[in-house]
């Protein structure tokens, strides 16, 4: 699958997705980026995304939401998605809008933390 927003690795039922822009916005067509995930488990049949968001600097509310929509379509068929190697920055905001311990987080200051299916 190609994508520009991500580069994709599949084994088998788990995506290793890593986030190649360092910015997402409205500009970049976010409804996009969200169809991209959902097409990982609606046509690839994955199970477990780990979302590797080392590149990214800034995201705005809709990429929030997009995330929210991919953790609800995954939980609802006994899958996982994983947020692997946020920033301080990006953890403060999920913090701010309780959403940190929402999603599976990895960080640089978390191990494997919060989360609920």
């Amino acid at each position: 699958m190609e994508s520009r927003f991500f580069k994709i690795a599949l084994d088998r039922d788990v995506a290793t997705v890593d986030v190649l822009r360092d910015r997402l916005t409205e500009e970049d067509n976010i409804e996009q980026f969200g169809q991209e995930l959902t097409s990982l488990v609606e046509k690839q049949k994955v199970v477990k995304i780990i979302l590797n968001m080392e590149q990214v600097k800034y995201f705005t509310s809709s990429v929030i939401g997009k995330l929210i929509m991919l953790h609800r379509k995954m939980s609802r068929s006994d899958g996982q998605m994983v947020l692997t190697k946020l920033r301080p920055e990006e953890e403060e905001i999920l913090e701010t809008s309780q959403l940190l311990d929402y999603f599976n987080t990895t960080g640089p200051g978390r191990e494997a933390a919060g989360g609920h299916k």
